[in-house]
Formats: C-alpha cells, sequence, structure tokens
C-alpha cells in the first residue's frame, strides 16, 4: 500500500499543471468522513469508460465507505474538479464478474491484482476467487453539484 509521502507527492503532482505527465489513468479523489465531518483526499487509479470512471480499491482501505448511501465525493481528473456519485459493488461474487470482464478488456492490468492470464486470455480461476475477496469495484458517475 502507498504511504503518505508517495501519496501526497501523487496528489500534489495530479492537482498541478503538470498532472498530464501521469496520464488518464490517475485521479484525486475527495470524500467527507462519515464520522471526522473531515474532507479526505487520496489518489487513486481510475479507468474511464462511457462517461463513468472504474475504480478499483483494496476492500480494507477506507476512503471509499465513505461514499455508501448515495453520498457524493470530489473527482480532480485532467485538471477538471468535478462531483461524483459512486456505485460500490462490493459483493464477492459480483466483484469476481466485474473483474472478469475488466481483465477482459484490460489484460495487461491483471498482473497489479496476481491474476495469470492464459493463453486465451481467461483469468485463471483461483486467482480470480482471491482477488475478488480483496477488492472492491467502484464505480463514479459525475452528478450535479449541489
Amino acid at each position: 500500500m502507498p504511504g503518505a509521502i508517495s501519496n501526497a507527492f501523487m496528489k500534489a503532482i495530479l492537482i498541478s499543471p503538470l498532472h498530464a505527465l501521469l496520464g488518464d489513468s490517475f485521479a484525486v479523489i475527495t470524500v467527507t468522513g462519515r464520522r471526522t465531518g473531515r474532507r479526505i483526499s487520496t489518489p487513486i487509479n481510475v479507468s474511464p469508460q462511457d462517461g463513468e470512471f472504474t475504480v478499483i480499491s483494496y476492500r480494507n482501505r477506507r476512503w471509499w465507505k465513505n461514499l455508501r448511501d448515495g453520498r457524493k465525493g470530489e473527482l480532480h481528473h485532467r485538471g477538471e474538479t468535478f462531483p461524483v456519485t459512486a456505485r460500490i459493488i462490493d459483493r464477492t461474487s459480483e466483484v469476481l464478474d466485474e473483474l472478469k470482464t475488466f481483465f477482459g478488456r484490460y489484460p495487461g492490468h491483471a498482473k497489479y491484482f496476481s491474476v495469470r492470464i492464459d493463453d486465451r486470455q481467461n483469468p485463471n480461476r483461483e486467482d480470480l476467487d482471491r482477488a475478488a475477496a480483496d477488492w472492491v469495484i467502484i464505480r463514479l458517475a459525475p452528478s450535479e453539484k449541489e
């Protein structure tokens, strides 16, 4: 897991004019803590598709839990900041299906999740089962400002 220093470094680049150096797959999400009310910003990897952003996060990370129950966040991506609403996919069977589709679209990403891909571009079932237990999928859709 990334440390506080590397997160601070990534956030600084992503919100600066230098954000283009890192490409389209990085963003900063800002959420409001459910208990503390404090704003929390963290760099994330995103996969833009069809007007939404797919994020795959460790299940034990906390930031995404602040987006439950329709709570909004703010996404800073490619020099723009806009409100987002999340659809959280955390049921293991659904995560497995989503990961299978994701690795079908991006087979090169499977290695980052320790999922082996066979000669026919199919993910290894045991690896996929383990990954589905460790990760969650968050779909971020741009929303109206409050």
